[in-house]
């Protein structure tokens, strides 16, 4: 629960700084004045917009460190970051040592930085206890020709955001447990026995919200040796304790290499993550990452 309250203020800080950077861009003098100094530019704003963007790269990085779990480069990230807030309070109570009013918003971006960097950082990792329960079960690998049917175990929490995939269908259906899944916006209460089918293009998520074990059947069609790939190399981190409480590697370029095997397409917001997602793998296949990750949990039927 303490890591996820310090997710949620982790979060709006980045939204508050997304707007501070754009106001900076948009409305320099407004910005600059709520930030606590006046000054005569000429009309001359670059240093506002250089603080506009400093503040927008800083906004992206703690939602991007969020939205993908990554607790220790955020906390890592939020300590450092202190020195900016820190600056930002001397300057405003340099120039006129009175001026609280102004100097109270730095003081307390000061303390969020401190107080949630340092809390995230002394979280342990929260080891599953059911990490030895995890199956997945190639039924029918693209290899052999038709589609490509695998079993596998979601643990309470296990979940995807909106997606889609450009090659493929999937067809869910549960065998044991339940499984809530959303298609084009409306979401689903499965139990053992149903099934739903996902069109290529088709947004859809899934999430595990029950607190036990789901066993889903996925059908993918037509087969995919990649998609095959990604759910082997999932498997083999989570057995060895690489993956968050949702289920997805904890190790960026691993997720990046993840969702481009998969052929997983963002949505929305996301949507802005995607091109840099599809870098991050392509560099880790360049410099062998996705060998490293098919030696050791793909060799066993023959996929790398």
């Amino acid at each position: 629960m303490t890591t996820r309250i310090c997710y949620i203020i982790s979060f709006l800080t980045g939204l508050g700084l997304l707007f501070i950077g754009m106001r900076f861009l948009v409305s320099p003098l407004k910005a600059e004045f709520d930030y606590g100094i006046v000054t005569d530019t000429n009309n001359d704003f670059s240093f506002h917009y250089i603080k506009g963007i400093r503040d927008l790269f800083s906004g992206i990085l703690l939602v991007l460190f969020v939205l993908t779990k990554q607790r220790k480069a955020l906390a890592i990230a939020l300590l450092a970051a202190t020195v900016v807030p820190l600056g930002d309070l001397m300057i405003v109570m340099l120039k006129d040592g009175s001026d609280w009013q102004h100097g109270i918003a730095h003081l307390i971006a000061v303390a969020v930085c401190v107080i949630i960097g340092s809390v995230l950082l002394i979280q342990k990792r929260q080891q599953s206890s059911s990490h030895h329960q995890i199956s997945f079960d190639l039924v029918q690998s693209a290899v052999n020709g038709g589609p490509t049917v695998s079993e596998c175990d979601l643990l309470p929490g296990a979940k995807t955001p909106w997606h889609y995939h450009t090659l493929f269908s999937e067809k869910f259906e549960i065998l044991e447990g339940e499984l809530e899944v959303g298609k084009d916006g409306k979401r689903y209460q499965l139990k053992p026995g149903d099934q739903i089918v996902i069109a290529a293009n088709e947004t859809h998520l899934f999430n595990n919200k029950s607190k036990g074990l789901c066993r889903l059947r996925t059908t993918i069609d037509p087969g995919n040796i990649e998609f095959e790939q990604a759910s082997l190399i999932l498997l083999g981190l989570a057995k060895d304790g690489l993956t968050n409480r949702n289920g997805l590697p904890k190790k960026f370029s691993d997720l990046a290499l993840f969702i481009y095997l998969n052929n997983s397409k963002m949505t929305g917001a996301m949507k802005i993550v995607e091109p840099i997602l599809d870098l991050v793998a392509k560099i880790a296949i360049k410099r062998g990452r996705l060998k490293v990750l098919e030696e050791a949990y793909c060799k066993t039927i023959g996929l790398h």
